[in-house]
């Protein structure tokens, strides 16, 4: 199903990223914020070219974009969307936002990304834009101190994140969405994955089982993927 067929009036969150490759991290926290915030689909848009990484995808785009369908074939919940890369170049978020918006013009949009990348989202391009388009599920893992990401941001998105609302179940979240915020700090399970790690082993002949899908594994040894990274 294409994301032109959700439900206009939906909760929709969307969770970016290069996805090289997606592995159980990602499907555990899409999974985790979607049940938290009670979003009717979570959306994983693979990116073509991120602008704040120095070093881009290992495996091509379609490799990643079909390692994600195969992560999600039976989790009707989470829907891959192929934006970006339709789109190509570099990957601004505002312009996603954008093209989800005209296709869901009465959705709420939560945009998911973990503290870190909050920390830095004064950088991104047109940045004060994107908090018009959409709100935000932040994700803080065990272990990762608040304050040490609202000591990097400017006063008023710090005063927001400051006074955002805590969520760690459904029946917080639902207080949450009541209030009406624009931020959301959503406490996620730690799973310490990351695709550099998966990509090390694969080249190093090690184990990656369990890490991925079974799906995504096999179509990693199939087509000799990250041997060479």
């Amino acid at each position: 199903m294409s994301v032109a067929e959700l439900y206009q009036s939906a909760n929709v969150g969307i969770l970016g990223g290069t996805f090289d490759p997606v592995h159980h991290g990602h499907l555990i926290a899409a999974e985790w914020v979607r049940e938290c915030l009670s979003l009717d689909k979570v959306l994983l848009v693979p990116c073509a070219s991120p602008p704040h990484k120095s070093k881009g995808a290992v495996a091509s785009p379609a490799e990643r974009l079909e390692m994600l369908r195969l992560a999600t074939r039976f989790a009707p919940q989470l829907e891959v969307s192929d934006v970006e890369l339709s789109r190509g170049g570099r990957s601004y978020t505002i312009a996603t936002l954008r093209h989800l918006k005209s296709q869901l013009p009465k959705a709420r949009l939560f945009l998911i990304l973990g503290s870190d990348a909050f920390s830095e989202i004064e950088t991104w391009k047109d940045y004060e834009q994107i908090f018009l388009e959409t709100s935000f599920a932040v994700m803080l893992r065990s272990g990762y101190a608040l304050h040490e990401v609202i000591s990097r941001v400017n006063r008023r998105l710090a005063d927001g994140l400051a006074h955002a609302p805590h969520v760690d179940s459904p029946v917080a979240g639902e207080e949450a969405l009541k209030r009406g915020s624009n931020i959301i700090v959503v406490h996620v399970p730690q799973v310490e994955l990351s695709g550099s790690m998966i990509r090390r082993n694969v080249q190093k002949g090690r184990s990656i089982q369990y890490m991925v899908p079974e799906a995504v594994l096999e179509y990693i040894k199939n087509k000799g993927l990250y041997r060479g990274d």
